[in-house]
């Protein structure tokens, strides 16, 4: 990730935004549109990425904003299926089941984006401890998540998991509890130094009577301070709903807002000056918090499409392995083994480390998740991942071969069968055809890293695969052992 292009200081705010086009010298090609797949969905599988291509940015675009044609009744089904996975009170299985939407959802943007904002409107259920609530915020975000931030916010802060994760059910107008007034302008709309502790008092005093009854918001009239309250300047017999308007009419709220989005569309390498970001702001406020908008802008942008994004972001452990899975696995992969790959890699789903959500970055990065990782793709590239249980869940425990001992005969260890066609990475390379050492490292690249490695990364892959002359079987498992290594790759880290 080392800086080799213009500080962002010295670009045109305004040229930056401008819409990307295409040309010979830097074409819309795979490498582009496995980026853009990378950011506003999870990845692409090799037919995907070729049929982007083939119908280019514009059309790709729709597909992954907009959704497929059956979208809506995709999001129906799996409401059903959630709600009931759900009322089975399953912290397990509810995660299960966000995976399988994220696999599977009709419009890969939105559920991109509902991960964005659970880790923005960050909300634990080891604290809530009631999965039909977490499951309610789920589809809030889901419903908001490409639309207007202001009804989103509104709604989000009288939800019922909200509520019980910051305490509002105790904010009393005889005993204020400053939780909810506190997070809403420091991680939800304004940032750190743009309120006082005066503002978060008052404030505080508007949201009293905030409640919950069972799953639902309960505005408890008698537990509410009606009196006059001074917020950022603001003065009024203000409710909760009147001083999220005063929020969302602050500059900082859009400034906000858009430097968040920033870091997980563009890059989390360096942090972007206030000038690159005001044209976004300025149009995120003109309209009305239009995130739908504001996600196309950023994703059409030349600024996108430049070397200052590309792979300029760590993939978390949700991007990671459904990025993986989604090259790899044909079908619909049942998400239950995935679900604990991406827990030992630190990321639980619906269960944030705290109020500020997860870090992200360099965070996802240490000795045991980067050996989860590794662990992660052997075994589904070898088709280990939906049949070998011989190891439980101790994923992290790497898998050592029995050693050779000098004068001792060579130990033979078993060669494990193939995995099933929809399981096998070797599938790509039988698809393309592909003998040669070099077409299967294109192959594999193509599929795993469009874009490409460097020179001496690409001459090691081809001489890996080159060694002994494998043929027939022993090449989709010489195939096989390379798509690990470039799995294991520090480019592969990077979306």
């Amino acid at each position: 990730m080392a800086q080799t292009t213009p500080s962002l200081d010295r670009i045109d705010p305004v040229e930056a935004w401008q819409p990307w086009e295409p040309s010979p010298k830097d074409p819309w090609d795979r490498k582009w549109a496995g980026h853009l797949y990378r950011r506003a969905a999870f990845g692409a599988g090799s037919a995907e990425m070729t049929e982007a291509v083939s119908k280019g940015l514009p059309a790709t675009l729709d597909l992954l904003l907009k959704g497929k044609p059956n979208a809506d009744a995709l999001e129906n089904m799996l409401t059903t299926v959630g709600r009931r996975t759900a009322d089975r009170a399953n912290d397990f299985e509810l995660r299960a089941w966000w995976v399988y939407a994220m696999l599977n959802g009709g419009c890969p943007a939105r559920e991109k984006m509902t991960l964005f904002w659970h880790n923005h409107f960050a909300t634990s259920i080891a604290k809530v401890q009631r999965t039909t609530l977490m499951f309610n915020q789920n589809l809030l975000i889901r419903k908001h998540a490409l639309g207007k931030f202001g009804p989103f916010l509104h709604e989000m802060s009288k939800d019922a998991a909200m509520i019980v994760w910051l305490d509002n059910n105790s904010n009393l107008k005889s005993h204020p509890n400053e939780n909810y007034a506190r997070e809403v302008m420091e991680l939800f709309t304004l940032g750190v130094g743009h309120y006082t502790e005066k503002d978060v008092r008052e404030a505080a005093r508007a949201f009293t009577g905030w409640h919950t009854n069972g799953a639902d918001f309960d505005f408890n009239a008698r537990f509410h301070d009606d009196g006059q309250k001074t917020v950022l300047g603001q003065t009024g017999p203000f409710n909760g709903d009147e001083v999220l308007d005063v929020l969302l009419k602050r500059p900082d709220c859009a400034e906000f807002l858009v430097r968040k989005l920033y870091r997980f569309l563009v890059s989390e390498l360096h942090e972007p000056p206030a000038e690159l970001l005001a044209p976004l702001a300025e149009g995120f406020r003109q309209t009305d918090y239009d995130i739908g908008a504001l996600v196309r802008r950023v994703l059409s942008s030349r600024h996108f499409f430049s070397d200052h994004a590309f792979r300029q972001r760590i993939k978390s452990p949700v991007e990671y392995v459904l990025g993986a899975v989604r090259t790899v696995r044909a079908g619909d992969p049942p998400p239950q083994p995935l679900v604990r790959r991406i827990e030992v890699m630190g990321q639980q789903l619906f269960a944030p480390p705290n109020v500020k959500g997860w870090p992200g970055g360099q965070a996802w990065l240490n000795t045991s998740t980067v050996l989860a990782r590794v662990n992660f793709a052997q075994a589904l590239v070898m088709g280990g991942l939906w049949n070998d249980q011989s190891r439980g869940e101790n994923f992290d425990v790497p898998i050592f071969f029995a050693p050779v001992v000098p004068g001792q005969p060579d130990v033979k260890v078993p060669e494990e069968p193939p995995p099933p066609d929809a399981e096998d990475v070797a599938r790509l390379i039988r698809e393309a055809k592909a003998t040669r050492p070099e077409e299967v490292v294109r192959v594999l690249l193509d599929a795993f890293l469009p874009g490409g490695v460097g020179e001496t990364a690409r001459g090691k892959l081809i001489a890996f695969v080159a060694d002994g002359k494998p043929a027939g079987d022993a090449l989709g498992r010489r195939a096989r052992e390379a798509a690990h290594a470039i799995l294991s790759m520090p480019e592969y880290q990077l979306a």
